[in-house]
Protein backbone atom coordinates (compact mmCIF):
# COMPACT_ATOMS: atom_id res chain seq x y z
CA UNK A 1 0.00 0.00 0.00
CA UNK A 2 1.37 3.19 -1.19
CA UNK A 3 2.09 6.06 1.01
CA UNK A 4 -0.24 9.06 1.03
CA UNK A 5 2.04 11.58 1.23
CA UNK A 6 4.08 9.78 -1.97
CA UNK A 7 4.31 12.64 -4.47
CA UNK A 8 1.78 12.42 -7.48
CA UNK A 9 3.18 11.45 -10.78
CA UNK A 10 2.61 13.79 -13.23
CA UNK A 11 0.05 11.83 -15.43
CA UNK A 12 -2.05 12.28 -12.21
CA UNK A 13 -1.65 15.70 -11.82
CA UNK A 14 -2.64 16.59 -15.17
CA UNK A 15 -5.76 14.59 -14.74
CA UNK A 16 -6.28 15.68 -11.99
CA UNK A 17 -9.07 18.85 -11.17
CA UNK A 18 -8.57 22.21 -12.45
CA UNK A 19 -9.60 25.22 -11.18
CA UNK A 20 -9.69 28.37 -12.94
CA UNK A 21 -10.87 31.83 -11.90
CA UNK A 22 -11.54 32.42 -15.19
CA UNK A 23 -14.92 32.26 -16.59
CA UNK A 24 -14.69 33.26 -20.39
CA UNK A 25 -11.12 34.17 -20.84
CA UNK A 26 -11.90 35.64 -24.40
CA UNK A 27 -12.92 38.45 -23.19
CA UNK A 28 -9.55 39.53 -21.44
CA UNK A 29 -7.38 38.70 -24.66
CA UNK A 30 -5.06 40.60 -26.57
CA UNK A 31 -6.57 40.05 -29.82
CA UNK A 32 -10.76 39.89 -28.63
CA UNK A 33 -12.70 42.12 -30.64
CA UNK A 34 -15.51 42.76 -27.82
CA UNK A 35 -19.28 43.99 -28.53
CA UNK A 36 -19.87 47.83 -28.74
CA UNK A 37 -21.57 47.36 -25.43
CA UNK A 38 -18.68 47.27 -24.20
CA UNK A 39 -16.32 49.94 -25.61
CA UNK A 40 -15.99 52.73 -23.34
CA UNK A 41 -14.92 56.38 -24.19
CA UNK A 42 -14.85 56.37 -27.56
CA UNK A 43 -18.38 57.85 -28.70
CA UNK A 44 -16.87 60.23 -30.62
CA UNK A 45 -14.11 58.19 -32.65
CA UNK A 46 -16.83 55.30 -33.33
CA UNK A 47 -19.17 58.09 -35.39
CA UNK A 48 -16.60 59.18 -37.40
CA UNK A 49 -15.39 55.76 -38.47
CA UNK A 50 -19.12 54.82 -38.76
CA UNK A 51 -20.23 57.37 -40.77
CA UNK A 52 -17.11 56.83 -42.74
CA UNK A 53 -17.65 53.41 -43.59
CA UNK A 54 -21.27 53.54 -43.61
CA UNK A 55 -20.82 54.34 -47.96
CA UNK A 56 -19.88 51.24 -48.09
CA UNK A 57 -23.35 49.85 -47.67
CA UNK A 58 -24.67 52.44 -50.57
CA UNK A 59 -22.01 51.79 -53.19
CA UNK A 60 -19.47 53.94 -52.34
CA UNK A 61 -15.86 53.66 -51.81
CA UNK A 62 -15.33 54.51 -47.87
CA UNK A 63 -12.65 57.03 -47.67
CA UNK A 64 -9.20 55.78 -45.81
CA UNK A 65 -8.72 56.56 -42.38
CA UNK A 66 -5.79 56.85 -40.10
CA UNK A 67 -6.53 56.48 -36.46
CA UNK A 68 -3.66 57.74 -34.38
CA UNK A 69 -3.01 58.24 -30.93
CA UNK A 70 -1.08 56.19 -28.57
CA UNK A 71 -0.58 52.29 -27.88
CA UNK A 72 -3.75 50.61 -25.89
CA UNK A 73 -5.97 53.83 -26.88
CA UNK A 74 -8.79 51.55 -28.68
CA UNK A 75 -7.74 52.55 -32.24
CA UNK A 76 -7.06 49.19 -32.99
CA UNK A 77 -10.66 47.58 -31.21
CA UNK A 78 -13.44 50.25 -32.84
CA UNK A 79 -11.90 50.04 -36.65
CA UNK A 80 -12.22 45.98 -35.85
CA UNK A 81 -15.95 46.42 -34.38
CA UNK A 82 -17.05 49.06 -37.06
CA UNK A 83 -15.39 46.97 -39.86
CA UNK A 84 -17.30 43.63 -38.52
CA UNK A 85 -20.58 45.21 -38.10
CA UNK A 86 -20.10 46.98 -41.71
CA UNK A 87 -19.52 43.52 -42.95
CA UNK A 88 -22.58 41.81 -41.31
CA UNK A 89 -25.08 44.48 -42.39
CA UNK A 90 -23.30 44.16 -45.79
CA UNK A 91 -23.99 40.56 -45.85
CA UNK A 92 -27.80 41.46 -44.97
CA UNK A 93 -28.20 43.35 -48.29
CA UNK A 94 -25.96 41.20 -50.42
CA UNK A 95 -23.04 43.85 -49.84
CA UNK A 96 -20.25 41.30 -50.04
CA UNK A 97 -17.34 43.33 -47.80
CA UNK A 98 -14.37 41.12 -46.09
CA UNK A 99 -11.96 42.88 -43.19
CA UNK A 100 -8.35 41.88 -43.38
CA UNK A 101 -5.96 43.10 -40.49
CA UNK A 102 -1.99 43.18 -40.65
CA UNK A 103 0.51 44.05 -37.71
CA UNK A 104 3.44 45.52 -39.38
CA UNK A 105 5.21 45.31 -35.94
CA UNK A 106 4.96 41.48 -36.62
CA UNK A 107 6.09 41.87 -40.67
CA UNK A 108 9.75 42.11 -41.76
CA UNK A 109 8.70 43.31 -45.19
CA UNK A 110 6.69 44.20 -47.68
CA UNK A 111 6.40 40.69 -48.92
CA UNK A 112 5.28 39.62 -45.43
CA UNK A 113 2.29 42.07 -45.63
CA UNK A 114 1.09 41.19 -48.98
CA UNK A 115 0.92 37.86 -47.84
CA UNK A 116 -0.85 37.64 -45.12
CA UNK A 117 -3.53 39.96 -46.73
CA UNK A 118 -4.02 37.84 -49.85
CA UNK A 119 -4.01 34.58 -46.96
CA UNK A 120 -6.20 36.26 -44.97
CA UNK A 121 -8.98 36.66 -48.05
CA UNK A 122 -7.33 32.66 -49.58
CA UNK A 123 -9.04 31.70 -46.17
CA UNK A 124 -12.19 33.88 -45.79
CA UNK A 125 -13.84 33.26 -48.87
CA UNK A 126 -12.45 29.12 -48.68
CA UNK A 127 -9.90 29.89 -52.04
CA UNK A 128 -6.98 28.02 -52.94
CA UNK A 129 -4.07 29.22 -50.87
CA UNK A 130 -0.98 30.15 -52.53
CA UNK A 131 2.57 29.89 -50.89
CA UNK A 132 4.13 31.90 -48.93
CA UNK A 133 7.51 31.68 -50.60
CA UNK A 134 8.52 31.15 -54.43
CA UNK A 135 6.24 34.01 -55.60
CA UNK A 136 6.85 37.42 -55.93
CA UNK A 137 5.54 40.56 -54.51
CA UNK A 138 4.14 41.69 -57.49
CA UNK A 139 2.38 38.49 -57.96
CA UNK A 140 0.80 38.49 -54.67
CA UNK A 141 -0.52 42.13 -55.17
CA UNK A 142 -2.04 40.53 -58.39
CA UNK A 143 -3.52 37.44 -56.44
CA UNK A 144 -5.01 40.20 -53.82
CA UNK A 145 -6.49 42.15 -56.68
CA UNK A 146 -8.02 39.14 -58.38
CA UNK A 147 -9.63 38.12 -55.75
CA UNK A 148 -11.28 41.20 -54.57
CA UNK A 149 -12.40 42.15 -58.18
CA UNK A 150 -14.19 38.46 -58.25
CA UNK A 151 -15.54 37.71 -54.74
CA UNK A 152 -16.06 41.02 -53.08
CA UNK A 153 -17.47 44.63 -53.38
CA UNK A 154 -15.24 46.21 -51.09
CA UNK A 155 -12.18 44.87 -49.09
CA UNK A 156 -11.36 47.01 -45.87
CA UNK A 157 -8.17 46.78 -45.00
CA UNK A 158 -6.58 47.81 -41.47
CA UNK A 159 -2.93 48.11 -41.38
CA UNK A 160 -1.92 48.48 -38.15
CA UNK A 161 1.09 49.77 -36.42
CA UNK A 162 1.76 50.59 -39.89
CA UNK A 163 5.07 53.00 -39.41
CA UNK A 164 6.73 49.88 -37.65
CA UNK A 165 6.90 47.76 -41.36
CA UNK A 166 10.32 49.53 -42.35
CA UNK A 167 11.55 46.37 -44.25
CA UNK A 168 14.70 44.50 -42.57
CA UNK A 169 17.08 44.82 -45.60
CA UNK A 170 15.81 48.32 -47.12
CA UNK A 171 18.79 50.94 -46.85
CA UNK A 172 18.23 54.23 -46.02
CA UNK A 173 18.00 55.28 -49.94
CA UNK A 174 14.72 53.07 -49.74
CA UNK A 175 11.34 54.78 -48.62
CA UNK A 176 9.96 52.43 -46.14
CA UNK A 177 8.50 48.96 -46.91
CA UNK A 178 5.15 50.95 -45.56
CA UNK A 179 5.06 53.72 -48.21
CA UNK A 180 5.24 51.48 -51.18
CA UNK A 181 2.39 49.01 -49.62
CA UNK A 182 0.29 52.44 -49.55
CA UNK A 183 0.86 53.19 -52.58
CA UNK A 184 0.36 49.77 -54.55
CA UNK A 185 -3.08 49.68 -52.23
CA UNK A 186 -4.58 53.12 -52.66
CA UNK A 187 -3.84 52.71 -56.25
CA UNK A 188 -5.11 48.92 -56.19
CA UNK A 189 -8.58 49.96 -59.21
CA UNK A 190 -5.93 51.26 -61.62
CA UNK A 191 -3.13 49.36 -61.15
CA UNK A 192 -5.19 45.31 -60.76
CA UNK A 193 -7.73 46.83 -63.20
CA UNK A 194 -10.70 46.62 -60.57
CA UNK A 195 -14.41 47.01 -60.64
CA UNK A 196 -14.17 46.53 -56.54
CA UNK A 197 -12.30 48.70 -54.42
CA UNK A 198 -10.47 48.69 -51.05
CA UNK A 199 -10.83 51.05 -48.39
CA UNK A 200 -7.63 51.57 -45.78
CA UNK A 201 -7.51 51.89 -41.72
CA UNK A 202 -4.13 53.07 -41.00
CA UNK A 203 -3.05 53.02 -37.28
CA UNK A 204 -0.40 54.36 -35.79
CA UNK A 205 1.61 55.53 -32.65
CA UNK A 206 3.25 58.05 -34.00
CA UNK A 207 1.86 60.03 -37.33
CA UNK A 208 5.17 61.83 -38.17
CA UNK A 209 7.18 59.14 -38.34
CA UNK A 210 4.94 56.92 -41.09
CA UNK A 211 4.03 60.58 -42.80
CA UNK A 212 7.64 61.58 -42.98
CA UNK A 213 8.73 58.00 -44.37
CA UNK A 214 6.12 58.08 -47.78
CA UNK A 215 7.74 58.76 -50.77
CA UNK A 216 5.95 61.87 -53.00
CA UNK A 217 3.70 59.54 -55.56
CA UNK A 218 2.28 58.03 -52.14
CA UNK A 219 1.72 61.04 -50.33
CA UNK A 220 -0.11 61.97 -53.27
CA UNK A 221 -2.51 58.75 -53.18
CA UNK A 222 -2.90 58.20 -49.70
CA UNK A 223 -5.36 61.52 -48.18
CA UNK A 224 -6.63 59.63 -45.34
CA UNK A 225 -9.14 61.60 -42.77
CA UNK A 226 -7.39 61.47 -39.94
CA UNK A 227 -9.38 60.76 -36.18
CA UNK A 228 -7.52 61.20 -32.87
CA UNK A 229 -7.31 58.83 -29.92
CA UNK A 230 -6.55 60.04 -26.42
CA UNK A 231 -5.02 58.53 -23.24
CA UNK A 232 -7.52 56.95 -21.11
CA UNK A 233 -7.50 58.31 -17.94
CA UNK A 234 -8.00 56.31 -14.77
CA UNK A 235 -12.12 56.37 -14.75
CA UNK A 236 -12.32 54.96 -18.18
CA UNK A 237 -9.63 52.22 -17.54
CA UNK A 238 -12.11 51.50 -14.58
CA UNK A 239 -15.32 51.16 -16.26
CA UNK A 240 -13.43 49.51 -18.85
CA UNK A 241 -12.25 46.79 -16.66
CA UNK A 242 -15.62 46.60 -14.76
CA UNK A 243 -17.00 45.85 -18.45
CA UNK A 244 -14.44 42.72 -18.58
CA UNK A 245 -15.55 41.47 -14.72
CA UNK A 246 -17.52 38.50 -16.25
CA UNK A 247 -14.34 37.28 -17.53
CA UNK A 248 -13.71 35.94 -14.23
CA UNK A 249 -16.22 33.66 -11.83
CA UNK A 250 -18.61 35.76 -10.11
CA UNK A 251 -16.69 36.66 -6.84
CA UNK A 252 -12.88 35.75 -7.82
CA UNK A 253 -11.82 39.47 -7.96
CA UNK A 254 -10.86 40.81 -4.41
CA UNK A 255 -11.93 44.66 -3.17
CA UNK A 256 -9.55 47.51 -5.08
CA UNK A 257 -8.23 45.07 -7.74
CA UNK A 258 -10.00 46.43 -10.84
CA UNK A 259 -9.05 49.93 -9.16
CA UNK A 260 -5.43 49.00 -8.37
CA UNK A 261 -4.80 47.60 -12.18
CA UNK A 262 -6.65 50.95 -13.30
CA UNK A 263 -4.30 53.65 -11.26
CA UNK A 264 -1.31 51.43 -12.62
CA UNK A 265 -2.37 51.78 -16.09
CA UNK A 266 -3.08 55.24 -15.89
CA UNK A 267 0.30 56.54 -14.31
CA UNK A 268 1.59 54.80 -17.25
CA UNK A 269 0.16 56.41 -20.73
CA UNK A 270 -3.40 55.26 -20.00
CA UNK A 271 -3.26 52.31 -22.05
CA UNK A 272 -6.18 50.42 -21.75
CA UNK A 273 -4.39 47.20 -23.60
CA UNK A 274 -1.98 47.34 -20.77
CA UNK A 275 -4.43 47.30 -18.17
CA UNK A 276 -6.22 44.22 -19.54
CA UNK A 277 -2.90 42.29 -19.72
CA UNK A 278 -2.43 43.29 -16.32
CA UNK A 279 -6.04 41.58 -15.23
CA UNK A 280 -5.35 38.61 -17.03
CA UNK A 281 -1.83 37.74 -15.83
CA UNK A 282 -2.84 38.13 -12.04
CA UNK A 283 -5.74 35.76 -12.98
CA UNK A 284 -2.46 33.66 -14.46
CA UNK A 285 -0.68 33.75 -11.19
CA UNK A 286 -3.63 33.33 -8.97
CA UNK A 287 -4.25 29.70 -10.76
CA UNK A 288 -0.33 29.15 -10.91
CA UNK A 289 -0.84 29.73 -7.33
CA UNK A 290 -4.03 27.70 -7.35
CA UNK A 291 -5.28 30.28 -5.04
CA UNK A 292 -9.10 31.23 -4.65
CA UNK A 293 -9.31 34.99 -5.56
CA UNK A 294 -7.08 37.88 -7.28
CA UNK A 295 -5.81 40.00 -4.92
CA UNK A 296 -3.78 43.54 -4.99
CA UNK A 297 -0.74 41.56 -4.39
CA UNK A 298 -1.52 39.06 -7.22
CA UNK A 299 -1.77 42.58 -9.22
CA UNK A 300 1.77 44.16 -7.44
CA UNK A 301 3.44 40.50 -8.79
CA UNK A 302 1.81 40.56 -12.27
CA UNK A 303 3.62 44.38 -13.21
CA UNK A 304 7.13 43.62 -13.60
CA UNK A 305 6.08 41.05 -15.71
CA UNK A 306 3.96 42.49 -18.06
CA UNK A 307 5.67 45.55 -18.40
CA UNK A 308 8.90 43.64 -19.05
CA UNK A 309 6.97 41.53 -21.85
CA UNK A 310 5.58 44.80 -23.29
CA UNK A 311 9.25 46.04 -23.61
CA UNK A 312 10.61 42.86 -25.05
CA UNK A 313 8.09 42.50 -27.41
CA UNK A 314 8.72 45.76 -29.10
CA UNK A 315 12.65 45.69 -28.82
CA UNK A 316 12.60 42.22 -30.81
CA UNK A 317 10.50 43.50 -33.49
CA UNK A 318 11.94 47.32 -34.54
CA UNK A 319 14.26 47.37 -37.01
CA UNK A 320 18.06 46.32 -36.72
CA UNK A 321 19.48 50.12 -36.67
CA UNK A 322 16.97 50.84 -33.82
CA UNK A 323 18.23 47.66 -32.27
CA UNK A 324 21.83 48.94 -32.65
CA UNK A 325 20.96 52.34 -31.23
CA UNK A 326 19.24 51.03 -28.34
CA UNK A 327 21.91 48.20 -27.46
CA UNK A 328 24.83 50.97 -27.93
CA UNK A 329 22.45 53.03 -25.39
CA UNK A 330 22.31 50.14 -23.19
CA UNK A 331 26.28 49.64 -22.80
CA UNK A 332 26.90 52.64 -22.18
CA UNK A 333 24.11 52.46 -19.35
CA UNK A 334 26.21 49.32 -17.83
CA UNK A 335 30.02 50.33 -18.61
CA UNK A 336 30.12 54.10 -17.85
CA UNK A 337 27.52 54.15 -14.80
CA UNK A 338 30.46 54.95 -12.39
CA UNK A 339 31.21 57.78 -14.29
CA UNK A 340 27.26 58.66 -14.27
CA UNK A 341 26.57 58.08 -10.65
CA UNK A 342 29.78 60.23 -9.64
CA UNK A 343 29.50 63.53 -12.05
CA UNK A 344 27.27 66.17 -11.29
CA UNK A 345 26.33 66.99 -14.74
CA UNK A 346 25.18 63.31 -15.19
CA UNK A 347 22.43 61.14 -13.51
CA UNK A 348 22.66 57.35 -12.75
CA UNK A 349 21.57 55.48 -15.21
CA UNK A 350 20.48 57.94 -17.67
CA UNK A 351 22.51 58.44 -20.97
CA UNK A 352 23.28 61.34 -22.84
CA UNK A 353 22.16 61.11 -26.67
CA UNK A 354 25.44 62.30 -27.99
CA UNK A 355 27.70 59.35 -25.93
CA UNK A 356 24.98 57.10 -27.04
CA UNK A 357 25.58 58.14 -30.34
CA UNK A 358 29.15 57.55 -30.19
CA UNK A 359 29.04 54.43 -29.12
CA UNK A 360 26.84 53.76 -31.90
CA UNK A 361 29.05 54.89 -34.35
CA UNK A 362 31.57 52.28 -32.87
CA UNK A 363 29.42 49.38 -33.41
CA UNK A 364 28.11 49.86 -36.71
CA UNK A 365 31.78 50.33 -37.59
CA UNK A 366 32.92 46.90 -36.25
CA UNK A 367 30.51 45.13 -37.70
CA UNK A 368 30.70 47.18 -41.29
CA UNK A 369 27.48 48.49 -41.23
CA UNK A 370 25.84 51.19 -42.69
CA UNK A 371 26.29 54.60 -40.16
CA UNK A 372 23.29 56.66 -39.69
CA UNK A 373 22.80 60.22 -38.86
CA UNK A 374 23.22 61.43 -35.13
CA UNK A 375 19.37 63.34 -36.38
CA UNK A 376 18.10 59.67 -37.53
CA UNK A 377 19.37 58.25 -34.26
CA UNK A 378 17.65 61.29 -32.16
CA UNK A 379 14.74 59.79 -34.05
CA UNK A 380 14.75 56.44 -33.55
CA UNK A 381 15.11 56.82 -29.83
CA UNK A 382 11.90 59.22 -29.82
CA UNK A 383 10.05 56.53 -31.36
CA UNK A 384 11.22 54.01 -28.97
CA UNK A 385 10.35 56.36 -26.07
CA UNK A 386 6.92 56.34 -27.27
CA UNK A 387 6.75 52.80 -27.28
CA UNK A 388 8.32 52.92 -23.41
CA UNK A 389 11.08 51.13 -24.28
CA UNK A 390 13.05 54.14 -22.78
CA UNK A 391 12.48 57.23 -21.01
CA UNK A 392 13.39 60.49 -23.28
CA UNK A 393 14.07 63.40 -21.05
CA UNK A 394 15.48 66.69 -21.73
CA UNK A 395 17.49 68.42 -19.51
CA UNK A 396 19.87 71.98 -20.09
CA UNK A 397 23.34 71.49 -18.80
CA UNK A 398 23.75 75.06 -17.37
CA UNK A 399 26.38 77.85 -17.85
CA UNK A 400 24.48 78.55 -20.70
CA UNK A 401 25.41 75.30 -22.41
CA UNK A 402 22.10 74.39 -24.23
CA UNK A 403 19.53 71.30 -23.77
CA UNK A 404 20.92 67.86 -24.24
CA UNK A 405 18.58 64.22 -23.87
CA UNK A 406 19.22 61.57 -22.34
CA UNK A 407 17.89 58.63 -22.13
CA UNK A 408 16.48 55.91 -19.00
CA UNK A 409 15.53 52.52 -18.95
CA UNK A 410 12.25 52.34 -16.68
CA UNK A 411 10.46 48.34 -17.43
CA UNK A 412 13.60 46.93 -18.58
CA UNK A 413 17.40 47.22 -17.30
CA UNK A 414 19.81 47.95 -20.01
CA UNK A 415 21.31 43.86 -19.71
CA UNK A 416 18.19 42.73 -20.38
CA UNK A 417 18.26 45.23 -23.21
CA UNK A 418 21.81 44.39 -24.44
CA UNK A 419 20.81 40.27 -23.88
CA UNK A 420 17.37 40.45 -26.19
CA UNK A 421 19.12 42.36 -29.10
CA UNK A 422 22.42 40.51 -28.75
CA UNK A 423 21.37 36.90 -28.23
CA UNK A 424 20.48 35.80 -31.33
CA UNK A 425 22.78 37.90 -33.62
CA UNK A 426 25.91 36.30 -33.64
CA UNK A 427 28.08 39.38 -34.97
CA UNK A 428 26.83 41.64 -32.07
CA UNK A 429 27.48 39.11 -29.72
CA UNK A 430 30.71 39.11 -30.45
CA UNK A 431 31.29 43.01 -30.76
CA UNK A 432 30.00 43.12 -27.30
CA UNK A 433 33.21 40.90 -25.88
CA UNK A 434 35.00 43.27 -26.70
CA UNK A 435 34.10 44.81 -22.42
CA UNK A 436 37.41 46.91 -22.15
CA UNK A 437 36.98 49.16 -25.62
CA UNK A 438 33.51 49.78 -25.13
CA UNK A 439 34.28 50.81 -21.71
CA UNK A 440 36.84 52.87 -22.63
CA UNK A 441 34.61 54.59 -25.37
CA UNK A 442 32.02 54.78 -22.47
CA UNK A 443 33.30 56.33 -19.62
CA UNK A 444 36.11 58.75 -22.36
CA UNK A 445 33.56 60.04 -23.36
CA UNK A 446 30.69 60.77 -20.33
CA UNK A 447 33.92 62.46 -18.93
CA UNK A 448 34.19 64.55 -21.54
CA UNK A 449 30.61 65.51 -21.70
CA UNK A 450 30.71 66.68 -18.10
CA UNK A 451 33.05 69.05 -18.37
Amino acid sequence: MSDESEPLSISEQLAGEYHSVFRNKDLIEPETIVDEDRIVGRDEQLNLIINTLKPALHDERPEDMLLRGPSGTGKTLCAGTVANKTMEIGAQRGVEIEYIEVNGKHKKSEHEAVHQIAHSLEVSLDLEQTAKRGISTSSKYDRIFEIIDEHLDLAIVVLDELDLLVGETRTKDEVPAFSDLLYNLTRSKRIGNMDSSISLIVTTNSPRSLMDGLNSRTASTFNPSEISFDDYDAYELTEILEYRRDAFREGVLGDGVIELVAAASAQGEGDARFAIDLLREAGNIVNRLEDDMVLERHVEQARNEVEKNYVADIVEKVSLQKQVSLLATALVAIHGNRVLERESVLRSNCVPSSVGYTLYRWVQEQSNSEVRSKHSYLRWMRELSTYEVIKNNRRGRGNEQGMFSEYAFPHLNPESIVQIIAEDDPLLSEIIEDEETIKTIARSNLKEFAT
